[in-house]
């Protein structure tokens, strides 16, 4: 039952009835990290969807500015409740994102291989889970765009500056 609950808290999977909250939950298995371990890294095949049940969890990506070697560079904190690793579920099913436990963290996991076959057959699950992913997928991109132009991205050298003024 506490499964359920986890998926019923969540904002990927509320609103699900209880019957398809079921279904889900038995693709689900618990995975535990401690701090500092890395989930996946960007570019690794997309394997599985997380869930963060307890914990902190930084998503990362290595930016490299002109010439520079790439730092990683955080670019969203998860915490309890928030889904990570979408791109399990939307091809072309790579990871964009590093992510990295700031705390223990204690996750559910879903093959996305599986929830992609389940979204399939029930068409319901399937709308669900895609508006409720776009939904947090464009959150994300918002914030990421707010840090960008509020002086938190990367400086821009003199030249790019000139190129970008044409």
């Amino acid at each position: 039952m506490a499964m359920i609950d986890t998926l019923k808290a969540s904002a990927l999977f509320e609103g699900l009835d209880e019957s398809r909250l079921k279904k889900v939950a038995q693709l689900c298995r618990s995975k535990a990290f401690q701090r500092g371990a890395v989930v996946f890294n960007e570019g690794e095949d997309a394997a599985e969807l997380y869930l963060l049940s307890e914990g902190r969890l930084l998503l990362e990506m290595d930016v490299s500015a002109a010439g520079q070697p790439p730092l990683p560079t955080g670019m969203e904190i998860v915490n309890n409740g928030e889904v990570f690793g979408w791109s399990a579920v939307v091809e072309p099913y790579v990871y964009k994102l590093t992510a990295r436990c700031m705390s223990t963290c204690n996750t559910l996991a879903i093959k996305g291989e599986m929830l992609r076959k389940m979204m399939a057959e029930d068409t319901g699950i399937g709308y669900h889970v895609m508006k409720k992913l776009s939904e947090i997928i464009a959150l994300r991109l918002t914030y990421t765009r707010l840090r960008l132009t509020s002086g938190v991205g990367i400086p821009l050298s003199g030249r790019e500056l000139e190129s970008h003024k044409k």
